[in-house]
């Protein structure tokens, strides 16, 4: 029925353009003044706080009006609850802290597009399709610009789930396996985190495995993570992701520099797997996100919303 109102309204006309770098058609407000939809399938939600979350893979639409991905190569995997995650992490800090964070999702599942490769493997080259991949982009870009408007500079996250046998997460920097395993020898300005170093006197081994990096703080909540201070890097042959096109594109130094961030490939049990796991572990990363910004940026916590 929620897919039905949405594609009714699309029919109808009922748009509105938003400015950003690049101008997408918006449909809304639905349900709350910063609730919006994009299009038939995409969705954002406007914040008050300097942290921007996208979810592309945990979409389940497969409408028969658009075709299938069938190029080479191309994975189609749903990453499964990650969209219920997002949600109860949204919960979780307008119920503990009073603020939102900015938040862009798709419905449409990944088979029909994948909104974390660039647009040739996200569509397989199919103009048609162009539009859902800008409009899910595009507001990713806004959120942004407006977060970086009000507080300097954002952390954005790009959240996913993985399937793999050890259940953590795991954080991509953009740092593979052997660049964690010699941390010394990894350019920390090609980083995901490397414009952060600009407003932070902690130091980049510290930002990754440290007493306060995310994945530490997460660990000493119930969260194993790698990297942390327990798990400083992935050992070899373990299957890791360090990031993909989303992470790459929206912390990248020259034209997102206000911008740092990482992708979280969550796993499943006592993560993503029900409701009750799902609010742990969004209360558990709330804290964790604000105590990252209180020991390692000059940001103030206490202003956000304000």
């Amino acid at each position: 029925m929620a897919i039905l109102f949405r594609v009714l309204l699309v029919i109808t006309g009922l748009t509105l353009w938003v400015g950003c770098k690049k101008n997408y058609t918006e449909i809304g407000p639905v349900s709350t003044p910063s609730s919006r939809y994009l299009d038939a399938f995409n969705w954002v939600q406007y914040g008050n706080m300097p942290l921007v979350i996208s979810v592309p893979h945990g979409g389940t639409v497969i409408p028969d009006s658009i075709a299938d991905r069938t190029c080479a190569g191309i994975t189609t995997a749903v990453d499964i609850f990650t969209i219920e995650l997002v949600k109860a992490i949204d919960s979780v800090f307008q119920k503990d802290y009073g603020i939102k964070p900015y938040l862009v999702t798709t419905d449409l599942r990944r088979i029909k597009l994948d909104q974390n490769r660039e647009w040739a493997e996200a569509t397989c080259s199919t103009n048609a399709k162009t539009y859902l991949w800008d409009n899910f982009h595009n507001a990713i870009d806004t959120c942004i610009q407006k977060a970086v408007a009000v507080y300097a500079n954002c952390l954005y996250i790009d959240l996913h789930g993985h399937g793999h046998s050890t259940q953590r997460l795991e954080l991509g920097y953009l740092i593979n396996t052997n660049g964690l395993q010699n941390v010394a020898g990894v350019n920390a300005s090609n980083t995901s985190i490397g414009n952060l170093l600009a407003i932070s006197s902690t130091s980049f081994t510290n930002l990754l495995t440290g007493s306060t990096a995310f994945g530490t703080l997460m660990a000493a909540k119930g969260f194993p993570s790698v990297p942390s201070a327990t798990e400083p890097s992935p050992q070899t042959g373990d299957l890791f992701f360090d990031g993909g096109y989303n992470t790459s594109r929206y912390t990248n130094r020259v034209t997102y520099p206000k911008v740092f961030g990482w992708q979280i490939e969550s796993n499943y049990d006592k993560v993503r797997d029900t409701r009750t796991n799902r609010g742990l572990f969004a209360k558990a990363f709330a804290q964790s996100i604000m105590q990252f910004f209180s020991n390692n940026t000059s940001m103030d916590t206490k202003g956000f919303g304000r």
